[in-house]
């Protein structure tokens, strides 16, 4: 995609790219945080930025979703069961947390486009497959402390809603999360488009679709300014289709 891309005239001339890469077995809104915190120091070196448009594939949209929200305090009572002030943690471990479950939508995003993304969750996460790739991740040391005094911080008593242990990347995919769940929850924030690329395996049986690991419902979103469903797996960045498709949405609004 970003050879195609770079290779246009208009784009190079009306745009920039950067990345951000993140450790796949973060929970996403950890890496969210951390997101957040890289687009400040951006703010403070280059202050007259035009506004950025932000390609999200895969668990890139579900952090790209939490650009564009303002949560309030509703994350952290769905997550504690109570206020942050009646909640006893470590003064680290609250920062932690507030950094994560505490955001506003950011002001210098202005399109979004989102690639197989996940937005409602996948089955793969609670599967055999999803089992096995939380047996591989190793949370990183502060996220492990912040975990263990979560699980005795939390004030829920309801069986299927208390946590067994911190969420983490593939357990914050499942369509039980009660993070993400609570986070479909808050509704977008208003006069920032987004354009949702979806694939289908080339069956054309959408709605009832899925490219593999995400299925339609999960990615199809009703606001979308375009909807454009491929015939691909779930590697929907690659595919001939979609890289058109994000160079028609970008030339549109280069200007």
């Amino acid at each position: 995609m970003i050879n195609r891309l770079r290779a246009d005239p208009v784009i190079r001339k009306h745009y920039q790219f950067w990345f951000y890469s993140y450790p796949t077995g973060y929970p996403f809104a950890y890496s969210a945080a951390i997101l957040r915190e890289e687009l400040d120091g951006v703010e403070k070196q280059f202050p007259k930025l035009q506004p950025m448009v932000v390609i999200g594939h895969s668990m890139g949209g579900c952090i790209s979703r939490l650009l564009l929200t303002d949560s309030g305090d509703q994350l952290w009572i769905k997550i504690f069961g109570r206020p942050p002030d009646e909640v006893p943690l470590s003064p680290k471990t609250r920062e932690y947390f507030r950094e994560e479950l505490f955001f506003r939508h950011r002001p210098e995003i202005g399109r979004v486009i989102f690639i197989a993304s996940p937005l409602r969750g996948s089955n793969m996460a609670t599967g055999m497959i999803g089992g096995l790739a939380t047996l591989l991740i190793r949370e990183p040391t502060l996220s492990s402390q912040a975990s263990q005094e979560m699980l005795r911080a939390t004030n829920i008593r309801e069986e299927e809603l208390r946590p067994k242990r911190r969420a983490n990347s593939v357990d914050s995919l499942s369509p039980r999360s009660r993070f993400l769940n609570a986070l479909n929850t808050i509704p977008m924030t208003p006069g920032v488009p987004y354009h949702t690329i979806i694939g289908d395996r080339g069956r054309g049986d959408s709605p009832n679709s899925s490219d593999g690991v995400v299925p339609y419902w999960s990615s199809h979103m009703d606001r979308a300014k375009s909807e454009d469903i491929v015939p691909s797996g779930h590697s929907a960045h690659q595919n001939p289709q979609a890289i058109e498709d994000v160079l028609r949405i970008l030339k549109s609004h280069a200007k």
